[in-house]
């Protein structure tokens, strides 16, 4: 049975939730699924951090967390002591928090949450919506072309004027990384494994390019990228997912 959280560990979490010197391991299976940002997260952060996948998942390791589910972070203090959190939206909101990517002020992280929060719904349609149907090919054609036509031609000139916004300079707000440059390139990930460069290109949206390219020229997350952890994640994602 899952087991309940155990609050002696407050303090130790209070005291870590802003330091950058533990080092983590975050534990998931071999596709991006849920735990997709929260690596992206990790691996343009620079954190000391590392890849793991369950090895008996089913038999052992889903008794031993909190709601019988992954992704689980697991995190090391500079003392040595281990943070165990679960929970996709928590490990993001917490691992955002500890690597600023939430902005300057309240109003950054309300202007950051949402835009993260609407490249996440069009990440999420295609996972649910048409990713995970099987054995129906013409109804998952018809779920693509309502996710391109419907969901992807709105959502694109919507980012698109709110990068123009800030200038087109490779970030949603201010000039800094957050949480909402992260989102929107996983969601152009899938959009241009999809289409090419029908919705998205360098001189049709040179906005939501510049965010894209930005994120994907950082030297810790190129570094990840040739990792084998990481080829087996995207050889995985690919298989079961289609991107």
């Amino acid at each position: 049975m899952p087991r309940p959280f155990d609050d002696n560990v407050r303090p130790l979490v209070n005291e870590s939730a802003r330091n950058q010197d533990s080092t983590f391991e975050l534990k998931y299976f071999g596709l991006h699924g849920m735990a997709e940002t929260c690596r992206l997260i990790l691996a343009t952060s620079g954190a000391k951090w590392e890849a793991v996948f369950p090895s008996d998942w089913a038999n052992v390791e889903k008794k031993d967390t909190f709601f019988g589910v992954l992704p689980t972070l697991y995190e090391t203090t500079s003392s040595g002591q281990v943070i165990e959190i679960p929970e996709s939206g928590a490990i993001e909101n917490y691992l955002a928090q500890k690597f600023q990517l939430l902005g300057e002020d309240a109003w950054d992280e309300i202007k950051i949450r949402a835009f993260a929060s609407s490249c996440q719904a069009v990440s999420t349609f295609y996972f649910l919506r048409v990713a995970t149907i099987r054995d129906q090919p013409e109804y998952k054609a018809t779920m693509l072309a309502r996710f391109l036509n419907e969901a992807v031609a709105t959502f694109v000139p919507v980012q698109e004027m709110h990068l123009n916004a800030n200038q087109n300079n490779g970030h949603y707000v201010g000039n800094k990384l957050s949480l909402a440059d992260l989102r929107l390139s996983i969601a152009v990930h899938t959009i241009v494994s999809l289409t090419e460069d029908k919705f998205v290109s360098e001189s049709k949206t040179p906005g939501i390019w510049a965010v894209y390219q930005k994120v994907n020229s950082i030297p810790s997350y190129v570094e990840w990228r040739q990792t084998a952890a990481y080829k087996t994640i995207a050889e995985g994602n690919l298989r079961i997912v289609g991107v």
